[in-house]
Parts: C-alpha cells; structure tokens; sequence
C-alpha cells in the first residue's frame, strides 16, 4: 500500500487502485497517525483530531476506528497497526508515504546542490513536487492538523525556493521570471523569492523590470509586516543599480560582495566535521531548512540531547552545509556547558570581536558593551554562529545576534526553554542499522558484516550511543585480533561497561561525570535511586517512593534530570502519569555511582519503599476495580505511601493503570525474588503479594504467557521461603491461568493442592477461593451436580467470611448452571440476589460480570429489550477496559438477538467481531462460544459450507480440550446442518 497527506487523503493498493478509508473520523485518526510517521499518537491526541470536544465514549469509539483500519490494512504485512500503553502506532513501510519520499528527495537534492551538481538537484526537485495534489493535508483543520499543514506549506516553499536556486545556476532566466513573480507576490514575506525573481530579470537583460521588483518587495514588506527590505535583497538591489559584474550569468549569487578595499574579515572558525557521520540525513535537513531560509529576525535552532549522542558532530556538518548561506563568517565557540566551568559569555564575546576584526587594545572592558559592539558588526552581515554546549540561557543571551541576515546554531545537554528557537531538534540515539554502519565505518565492514549477530549485540551493549559506538570501533581497529564476540563478552557485565566504553582518554564515563556532577545532590540521590530499579520504564509517582517524599516535591528533581538528559521522558500513560525511561548506560553509571555513595542498607531502603509502594498502588486499584484487593490474601506488606495522593490514577482508573505499569510489574516482581545484599527485609512477601495482587490485568489483556511466569516465580519464591499462604494463594492463580490455558488436568492438581494448603492451615476462606475455579472445571468437565454443591459450599463461605465478591461470584456461578439446565426463571431471581450483594463492593467488575448473564436469562426468557439493554452495557464497559473475552460475550449476546429478530447483517457483524475478539483473546472456550452462534448465523445466511467449516474447527478445539457439555451442543449443531435445508 502507498499513502498520500500531500492533498487529500490518499491511499492506494499494490496496483495503485484506491482503497477506501471509512468516514470523516476515520480519515482524522489515519491523517494523524500518517502525519506521526511511525511514532505512537497518544490518544488525546487522536482524540484532539477528530472531535473539538471529545466526548466520553472517545477512547473507546477511537479503538474501534483503530480495530476497523487494522482489519483495512491486514491485506499488507508491511503495514502494521500497533496499539501501545500510550496510544496507537502506524508503521507503514519505507518510501509509502509521500511525505517521507518528499523529505528524502529534498534533501538529496541539498546534496546535489552542494556538490554544484544544480541539473541532478532539480530534476530531484522537481520530482519532489509532482507528489503534491492539492493543499496539505487536503485541508483539514483543527489544533492538531493547522500547525501540520503549515509546516509542510513551509516545505513546500523551501523546495520552490532551491529549485528557483537550482535553475536560476543553471543559467534558465528566461524560463524562471513568470513562476518567480507569481511566488513573490504569493509570498512577499518570503524575501528569497523576490531576490531570485530580480536576479533573474536582470541576467534576460531586463534590468529596469528588476528594480521594479525590488520597488514591490519594499512596499509590500512594509504594508504587511511594517518591515524594511533584509541586507540580501538590499545589496542585490545595489548591485543592479550599479551593473556588478558579479551579476554576470555563471557566477553564483548569495549575496554580492563590496569592493575589496572595504571587505571586513570574513573569519571561518568551524572546526572540521568528522569524517565518518552516519546516516542524520532528516536532522540534518531540518536544521538547515530552520537556518538558511530567508527570516525577519534572527532564526535560532537548538540540538539537544545527551552526553555522546552526536550533537556536536550533527551541528557542524550542518554549519558547513550552510557556508555558502552566510558568506560573512561562521563563528564558533564552545561554551563548556557541562563542566564545572562553562565559559564566561564576556570571554567569548572577546574572541568573537578579534574575529571580526577589532584589534584586541580596542575591546570594550564590560559584558554589554562587548554585546552591542558585537551586534553592531554583524548587523547588515550573514554569519552563522555556532555556540557549542551552552549551560543555560543566561550564558546564550549576549551572544546572540540582533538584525536579520545572521542565525545561531545551539548545542545544549539541557532543553534550554527561555530562548524561542525557530527549531529544537531533541536528538536521539541511532536506530540499529545507523549504529551498525557507524561500527562497520570505524572498525571496518568485513569485521561487522562477518559477525552480524555478534554485532548487533555490541551494538546494543552501546546503548546506539554514537560515542559508545566510536570508542567500541576504536579498540577493534586498534585490536585487529580481536573479535567482536570478545568484547561483547567484556561489554556484557555491567559492571565493567563503563571502563571498556574508553579508549585513548575519550569515553562514555567522563561525559556522564560531567553532567552528574552539575546536579544538585538531591536530584543525584534521584538518579542513583532510579538506576537500582529493573523496570525498563518508571512513572513519575516511583521518584517518590525512591526519595520517600511527596509527589511535588520530586517532580522538580525529575525535570533537573531530563533537561540535562540522563533521564528520557517517554510520555504519558493510559492512567495520565508521567514515565521516565533511563538510558541503559546512564543506568550502568548511576549503578556504579550508587555503589560507591550509597552503603548496602541506603539501597535496600530505597528498594524497600518502592516494594511497599508497588503492593499498596496495586491493592488500591484491584479494590477499585473488582471490590476486593484479593480474596483473602493476608497484608504481609504494610501499606504505605509516601503521598496518598499518587494513589488518585489508580483509583481513577485501576485497570488503565495497571496495564500501563504491566512490565514495570513483572520487573519489579522479578527483582524482588533476586537475592542479594540490596535485598530489602520483607521482599519475597512482598514479591507474591505483588504478582497475586496484580495478577488481574494478565487476565484481562490475554496475556496468558505473561502471568503464568509472574505466578510461577512468585511461587517458587515463596516456597523457597516456606510461605504456605503464599504458596497456596499462588497456587489459586496459577489454576485459573492453567484453566484459561484449557489444561484442565493441571489446573486441577494446582487448585486441589491449594484447597488442601488453606484446609491444614484452618482458612476456609482461601479454601472457597480454590474451590470457586474448581467447579469452573466441573462445569467445563461436564460434571454440572458437582459445580453446583461446589458453588453452593462457597456462596456460605463467602458470605460467613463477610466477603461480598466471592460470594456474588459463587452466586453467579449456580445462576450460570441453572440457565445451563433451562430453570431460567430460578437463575434470574440467583442472578439478581448476586447483582445486589455486588453492589456492596461498590466496584463495577462484579456487578458487570452480572449484567451480563442477567442479559442472558432475559434472552431465554423472550424479552429482548432488556437483554439488548444489558449485553450494550457490558459491550460499553468492558471495550473501556480492554476485556478481550467480555467483549466476544457481549457481542455474542448482541448477535444472538439481532439473529432472533431476523437482521441477519448486524446479527453477523457482531458474531464475527466476536469470533475475532475470541481468537485475539487467546481463551479457547471464548472462541469456541463464539462459533456457535456465528455458525447458525451463517447457515441462517445460506452459507452452509462455512457454518459447517466452523463447528468442525469448535468440534476438534473441544475435543482437545476434553470439554464435553460444548461439543455435544456443537455435535447437535452439525447434526441440523447436515440435514436438508
């Protein structure tokens, strides 16, 4: 598939025919995503593009237009629809989108342009406009898309321009006056346009209709923008006025120079670009996009990034891309930022000033001063100035110039807001192929392309710092015998990282000392704290735990962080927190730190209120989503927070929250089962609690694999410790995650084991638990009279134990054998008394899980009002949460009724999508109950070949499964099918 944002939205199949995209919404969400160009949309944002006012059923309806591009998409493997914690990602492909090829072969043409090959650049050019079909973005507007649309206006300009530039070196002047009067009247703030427009005149020998256009661009300048002419359109002006020969036909114009007798110095103190420079073709085209078109005031870009990420090396390969742009100089300085002693502002002034000729006796003595002298010289000139490493906006302020002509190229460790730059380019380390090429460029390729694997993993060990990288290449061409897997053998123990990653006095850890040493020593205890934790990602509330202090009082530590980059901010979350990523080498110094400040029980302190954390956020969102924090586990773990109020996301939305915290969850039980002498007192309890406490969300997203690990190791922890509780309510959740999986047989040997651990232990409340998931097995095993003594045994337990969820749940359980017997009217009235004493949790879980076979008992009662009204509001509640297997029932419920009524078309749009939802959810009887009806709905249809299919595939799945009651439904199914119709 190719996909097209420049004009309309467009999207076509591999032939180039048209594929149609849903609706107006639909289109929105596709145009935003396109426009991410692979990057995850938050859903407020999505929601931003296609509603002024979202309404409250936004995320949900936006995940079906998600659900319906993906089924769109599914055609093209290329094309992949990806829904992350924090919104949705459209990965497309390399070179389908306009946009991208529009941006490549722009730059490309830069390249061409610089290499004076101007024929190459404009065919490149032009074919980079053919892709244009109208107004970007077809003209959508809104807060997300008008800013979008005009910066690819503004690219389109800049293209127009260089192919104005293009042609006008390749001497078609004739050819180039019509097209550049009209962009200059479209345009009249666009000054390049009018320069080049007279130029052009002037070269066909049509001298005095150059200076008219001059004329115009001064009037219109002045009645749109109450601006002069800039220093460029001036001196062209002149040079007109006074027939230059420099104007001549094949000589290059920028901007024409004065007599030599009153040229001032022309200083060129870039330091020489690195030779090997890898693949920042799309940085690299923005920031000379950013400085070298034409500004009413001085255009200013910032590179920031951390220590080692290439800003330096990016700028001035653009400095020097830029030097025909500023003619009258390129200064330099580096700023010394991120020492302990950056540069005085006075001191780089004074170089400055030598530079452009003042003799050093004539410096002013003060600051200011040297600032308007400064300013003074450079006023009516292009110079690019490149002020490496700044500190802050303070040290920046006086070495910025103030007339247009001139721009300044940043780099910063810090994200320096005070100052509005034309462009920040945030720099990230390099994708896996970059880094690769990088090694093979310095080490030699043969090395890297003999070992691929080898290299790839060195390459990761680097973290695609491109420092990393260089020092790593570095040793291997200094160390022709040895090979990569040697040094990612070295590389791997992160404790010795650091100390390899240095070659020849350059090296990763003397960049990060630098900035860690700026740090106040509170925002350094935060980084070490953070770096002793295994969770990949971490939420902004984990600060807190880690310092043990309210949650404002650590966001402004966090914010020190990741300006000075040694901590990456990585959006928000579906529950509304911050998350923070650290980079992994940043982690192996902040380790290495923490070891020499930090004694052993200083970092068990801080894994230790963590644990705490973890448990208590964890109890306090199973409360909040099924009324209970889990049923009868004991509080080994005492709560505590360091600030109730980083409970308020959890409460908010428990099952968003725990799916956004999921990995960090798994890290975190992980490395409280690790021994060691960082190991907090209390950490297997806490270690079990947590997976037992969490294990919810692993049901609710399918993610069998998942939770069967977290309880299994949680369980062998806590029979390492000889915790028979622990291992008993473990052995309850590994039941249920065995059941879900349909191994029956072990699920019953972990389940009956449980009941056996709560029985010699004198808790029948624990022991209910265990049996509960039992008579799921019975029911499922076709030993219904078993379930039902079961359920009945759990329903008195539950309520002696004054334990509301399981007792609404038990009661749900005999309301679902009673429907299963045809005693409707009697599995009502259950259903009903379960509904209300779910109430009494005043979670909404339980009572939804009611609403539904209540809906249910309605249908088989012949009143399809009321079922359609409940099987809606599970539909609603359960798509909010992201219930696989919840939302195959609701459907299956909802196509069921519209199959009763005779509307075959809604009846199969909604068993289908619950056949899919079934598939997705991995649960094997969800699928299963999902074919049945699909099948009779098919057959109904006249499709009696795939009804058919479909209960065979139901038929060997149960077979499999050793699940009787359903495949005597699905043989009675068939048995109809094979009659004639």
């Amino acid at each position: 598939m190719e996909f097209g944002i420049l004009g309309p939205l467009l999207v076509r199949d591999a032939l180039g025919a048209p594929v149609p995209v849903g609706g107006p919404r639909d289109r929105r969400v596709l145009m935003a995503l396109l426009l991410a160009e692979g990057r995850t949309v938050g859903l407020a944002r999505l929601a931003a593009a296609v509603w002024a006012d979202p309404p409250a059923t936004a995320r949900e309806q936006l995940l079906n237009v998600a659900a319906g591009l993906r089924r769109t998409f599914a055609v093209d493997g290329s094309v992949l629809m990806v829904r992350q914690d924090s919104g949705l990602q459209l990965s497309v492909g390399p070179g389908r989108l306009d946009r991208a090829r529009f941006t490549a072969l722009q730059a490309k043409a830069g390249q061409e342009s610089a290499a004076r090959r101007h024929r190459a650049a404009a065919d490149h050019l032009r074919e980079a406009l053919a892709l244009w079909r109208g107004p970007a973005l077809g003209g959508l507007d809104g807060p997300v898309f008008r800013p979008e649309a005009a910066a690819l206006e503004e690219q389109r300009l800049d293209c127009l321009e260089q192919l104005a530039e293009a042609e006008s070196a390749l001497g078609l002047h004739d050819a180039l006056g019509g097209e550049l009067a009209r962009l200059a009247v479209e345009h009249p703030l666009r000054e390049r346009f009018a320069e080049l427009h007279l130029l052009a005149l002037y070269r066909a020998g049509r001298r005095p209709e150059a200076l008219a256009v001059f004329t115009r661009a001064r009037q219109a300048l002045a009645e749109q923008a109450g601006l002069d002419p800039g220093p460029g359109l001036v001196r062209l002006h002149r040079a007109v006025l006074a027939d230059d020969p420099a104007l001549l036909p094949g000589t290059v114009v920028a901007l024409p120079r004065q007599p030599p007798s009153v040229d001032p110095p022309v200083p060129s103190q870039l330091p020489p670009a690195s030779a090997v420079f890898v693949d920042r073709s799309a940085e690299l085209a923005e920031l000379v996009r950013a400085l070298g078109s034409p500004s009413a005031t001085v255009p200013s870009a910032l590179v920031t990034g951390q220590a080692g990420v290439g800003k330096t090396a990016l700028a001035l390969h653009a400095a020097h891309r830029l030097t025909a742009r500023f003619p009258d100089g390129r200064l330099f300085a580096d700023l010394r930022g991120a020492g302990s002693r950056p540069a005085r502002p006075g001191e780089v002034l004074g170089g400055f000033l030598r530079a452009l000729g003042v003799d050093g006796r004539s410096l002013p003595s003060g600051t200011a001063e040297r600032a308007a002298a400064y300013r003074t010289l450079l006023a009516g000139r292009r110079v690019l100035v490149v002020l490496d490493n700044a500190a802050d906006e303070a040290q920046l302020a006086p070495l910025l110039p103030g007339t247009p002509g001139c721009a300044v190229l940043v780099t910063s460790r810090r994200r320096l807001t005070g100052h509005d730059h034309r462009l920040v380019l945030p720099l990230a380390v390099l994708d896996e192929p970059a880094a690769l090429d990088l090694l093979a460029r310095v080490a030699g390729s043969p090395r890297v392309t003999g070992a691929p694997q080898d290299a790839r993993r060195l390459a990761g060990l680097c973290g695609h710092l491109p420092l990393a990288l260089r020092v790593t290449a570095a040793k291997l061409a200094a160390h022709p015998d040895r090979s990569l897997a040697d040094l990612v053998a070295r590389l791997t123990d992160e404790r010795d990282r650091l100390e390899e990653l240095s070659h020849g006095g350059v090296g990763v850890r003397a960049g990060l000392s630098l900035s860690y040493r700026a740090l106040p020593a509170p925002a350094r205890a935060l980084l070490r704290g953070l770096a002793l934790l295994d969770a990949p990602v971490s939420a902004a509330w984990t600060a807190a735990a880690v310092l043990g202090l309210p949650g404002g009082a650590t966001d402004r530590l966090l914010d020190l962080l990741v300006a000075d980059h040694l901590l990456e901010p990585a959006g928000r979350d579906l529950a509304g927190q911050a998350r923070y990523r650290l980079h992994d080498l940043v982690r192996a110094f902040a380790r290495e730190r923490a070891a020499v400040e930090d004694p052993p029980e200083m970092r068990a302190a801080v894994l230790g209120r963590v644990l705490r954390s973890w448990v208590t956020l964890a109890r306090t969102g199973r409360r909040a989503h099924q009324g209970v924090d889990y049923p009868g586990l004991p509080h080994r773990t005492p709560d505590w927070l360091p600030d109730d109020a980083l409970a308020g996301p959890v409460r908010r939305d428990p099952v968003g929250w725990l799916r956004s915290e999921q990995e960090a969850l798994v890290a975190t039980v992980r490395q409280a089962a690790r021994p060691g002498p960082e190991r907090p007192a209390g950490a297997a309890a806490a270690c079990w609690e947590l997976a037992a406490t969490g294990e919810y969300v692993f049901d609710l997203r399918s993610d069998l694999d998942g939770w069967r690990a977290v309880q299994e190791l949680a369980l062998a922890t806590a029979r390492a410790h000889g915790d028979r509780t622990g291992e008993a309510v473990l052995l309850v959740g590994l039941g249920r995650q065995l059941a879900t999986h349909e191994q029956w047989q072990r699920a019953r040997d972990s389940l009956d084991l449980a009941e056996r651990i709560f029985d010699e232990l004198g808790d029948p409340h624990g022991a209910a638990y265990a049996s509960w998931v039992l008579s799921y097995l019975d029911r499922m095993q076709g030993r219904p009279a078993e379930a039902l003594r079961r359920c009945r045994r759990d329903a008195a337990a539950f309520r002696t134990a004054g334990d509301a969820y399981g007792e609404a749940q038990s009661l749900r359980g005999i309301g679902q054998l009673l429907l299963a017997e045809g005693r409707t009217e009697q599995a009502l009235a259950v259903l009903r008394e379960a509904l209300a004493v779910a109430g009494r949790t005043g979670a909404q879980w339980p009572r939804i899980c009611l609403v539904r076979w209540i809906a249910e008992a309605h249908h088989s009662l012949g009143r399809p009002a009321e079922a359609e009204a409940g099987f809606a509001e599970v539909l609603a509640h359960t798509a909010a949460t992201d219930d696989l297997a919840g939302q195959s029932g609701a459907r299956i419920g909802l196509g069921r009724i519209a199959l009763a009524r005779g509307d075959r078309t809604v009846a199969l749009d909604h068993l289908r999508a619950a056949a899919d939802l079934g598939r997705r959810s991995r649960h094997t009887v969800v699928s299963v109950l999902a074919a049945l009806p699909l099948a009779e709905a098919l057959a109904a249809s006249g499709d009696r070949t795939a009804a058919a299919s479909l209960l065979d595939e139901a038929a060997d799945a149960c077979r499999r499964m050793g699940t009787r009651p359903l495949l005597t439904r699905i043989e009675a199914l068939r048995h109809a099918l094979d009659r004639p119709p």
